[in-house]
């Protein structure tokens, strides 16, 4: 009885003793200022260089901006809510340029990513996504999810320059027919 007493005294101790600091791998990994930027892009084509039209076909893209998710696995598919890799953004609107646009700075652990995910939402104007080109005016209120994927290395102080060529290409060509929303998720952007 009285081994089992002193040992479970001596085992108590020994928890009691233990650093409460968490300094696990995982906790104590190092994040990162990451200062991000929406490429330029161009919306003409073959054609227009031949016969300029007298405004490219996206004329306006204005978005707004709720969240940002940085993805390890090219696989993932965690919907926003129930997702540990969130970064709320407080950009609200924005309304990408042909010249780029600068999307602020981000803290980002280190690692290297497959994909990032932007969901825009309708809690700047009521829309999540307005878009003026040469078919008309469209806008919608749905939640879209934007990807951009390739491979991305935070390992310091970094600059993201994210390629929007191809969702441009298919807001450029959008007529209508369909949901915005499907159209502006269907294409992914590049890293």
């Amino acid at each position: 009885m009285k081994h089992l007493l002193l040992t479970s005294l001596m085992l108590v101790n020994l928890i009691a003793c233990q650093s409460n600091d968490d300094s696990s791998p995982v906790s104590s990994i190092q994040s990162y200022p990451v200062s991000m930027q929406l490429g330029g892009y161009t919306t003409a084509s073959l054609s227009d260089l031949i016969i300029p039209k007298a405004h490219a076909a996206v004329s306006d893209l204005t978005v707004c901006f709720k969240r940002l998710r940085f993805k390890k696995d090219i696989n993932d598919v965690s919907t926003a809510e129930t997702s540990n890799d969130n970064i709320d953004l407080m950009l609200g609107l924005v309304t990408l340029s042909d010249a780029g646009t600068s999307l602020g700075n981000v803290s980002v652990p280190a690692g290297t990513y497959y994909r990032i995910e932007f969901d825009l939402e309708s809690d700047c104007n009521g829309s999540s996504a307005s878009l003026t080109n040469d078919f008309g005016v469209y806008n919608t209120n749905s939640r879209i999810t934007i990807k951009f994927e390739g491979t991305f290395i935070v390992d310091g102080s970094e600059s993201l320059v994210l390629g929007v060529q191809d969702i441009l290409n298919g807001a450029n060509a959008y007529n209508g027919v369909g949901d915005l929303k499907d159209a502006l998720e269907s294409i992914s952007g590049s890293l």
